[in-house]
């Protein structure tokens, strides 16, 4: 009967202790997932508010003016057009031909 009790009483331990540790894991999981979701939902909001920015931005009549006058090279009345002509390259002079190692040795040692 003492036996009885103590198997009794150890199953229920086993069975309190397994449904804690999965409990805890349970637990552990939904905080990672929680912790994930928060930051994915961070960086959407400052995705979004840089999009509205932009919308705000493409909206306004003078930006959008300036955007198609940029586009058509288009320019206002009594407005000044600076172009400025591409820069042409610069002859770069050749490099003189480089010495071979053992004859820089010997220039070194016996050109004394």
């Amino acid at each position: 009967m003492n036996f009885l009790k103590r198997a009794a009483i150890l199953f229920l331990l086993f069975i309190l202790f397994s449904s804690l540790i999965k409990n805890i894991f349970d637990y552990r999981n939904k905080i990672a997932f929680y912790r994930d979701y928060q930051t994915q939902y961070e960086t959407e909001k400052k995705r979004n508010l840089v999009l509205h920015t932009q919308i705000l931005k493409k909206s306004d009549p003078q930006e959008v003016e300036k955007t198609i006058r940029n586009r058509l090279n288009l320019s206002k009345e009594n407005e000044m057009t600076v172009i400025l002509a591409e820069p042409s390259p610069t002859p770069t002079s050749l490099p003189e031909p480089s010495l071979a190692n053992w004859q820089k040795w010997k220039n070194l040692f016996f050109s004394r």
